[in-house]
């Protein structure tokens, strides 16, 4: 294996899973960018020094792909192609010791909500001002943004709770800061993500807030269309369906998972007719 140079440390970030994951890793960018860390995104050049492997835990298949991508790339450190590999994400949150003990050529392992905790691996702080700050992995004229944290439900067929935590709302504050950044960088869309954005607010305002949430945001310049994303049926707020008709930059478009359909069977219909 090489010594490491001093050549200045660049990072790579690999994102395996899904939209949250994405955003994690485009936030992970901006702190690293933000303290003056070269940092890319899933880079093909091997120009880097430094990986990050953001895995996915969700099913068989997604860890599979991310054990298979962590191994990759402590195949290329060991040829002295990388100086360390660091690993975050579900995966690492739910099985870290056993992937401790399996692949202990790994760097460090983190879960998801350690970024400070990955941030002093480069010897830098984790800074809360940088809202919107992010090395967007999107086309520049989108962005995701992440509304709330975790999951409080126990569905059967999930394990998001036992990776993610309990639902965490963000502020209505902050979401709103964040976007009107995003739009200053020339983002027209964003879509709202969370592990279920109908339950929005309830943990922090002791109510169900996305209706309320929606109106602020169509209110920031800029901001041509808001999507939303990972609506749950159950006991879902109707009056998000009356902010969609007023407001013409709220698209009438809800993501609504499939397997959710026994909870609340007329929903999908009452949605349908409604949005149009």
């Amino acid at each position: 294996m090489k010594a490491k140079t001093l050549k200045k440390d660049k990072v790579n970030i690999i994102t395996l899973g899904c939209s949250k994951n994405m955003v994690d890793s485009e936030v992970l960018s901006g702190q690293l960018q933000a303290n003056e860390i070269d940092v890319i995104h899933e880079s093909k050049k091997r120009d880097h020094n430094i990986v990050v492997v953001n895995t996915c835990g969700f099913i068989d298949k997604a860890k599979e792909e991310s054990v298979n991508t962590i191994l990759q790339q402590v195949a290329l450190k060991q040829k002295g192609k990388l100086d360390k590999v660091y690993v975050t994400g579900c995966l690492s949150q739910r099985y870290r010791e056993d992937l401790e003990q399996s692949i202990p050529e790994v760097d460090a392992f983190f879960g998801t909500m350690e970024l400070p905790l990955l941030l002093k691996q480069f010897e830098v702080d984790y800074k809360s001002e940088l809202l919107g700050e992010r090395l967007l992995a999107t086309p520049p004229h989108y962005a995701y943004v992440k509304i709330a944290e975790g999951c409080n439900r126990t569905c059967a067929f999930c394990a998001i709770p036992l990776m993610r935590g309990a639902h965490t709302s963000r502020t209505i504050e902050d979401i709103v800061k964040e976007a009107e950044t995003l739009a200053k960088r020339g983002v027209k869309e964003i879509m709202l993500i969370a592990q279920e954005l109908t339950y929005y607010g309830l943990d922090l305002y002791k109510k169900r807030m996305l209706s309320d949430l929606l109106k602020r945001l169509s209110d920031v310049p800029g901001i041509e269309w808001i999507r939303l994303h990972y609506a749950y049926p159950h006991k879902f707020p109707m009056d998000i369906l009356e902010v969609m008709r007023e407001r013409d930059n709220i698209c009438n478009y809800l993501d609504m998972p499939l397997q959710h359909a026994a909870h609340f069977p007329d929903t999908t219909w009452y949605l349908r007719m409604a949005c149009n």
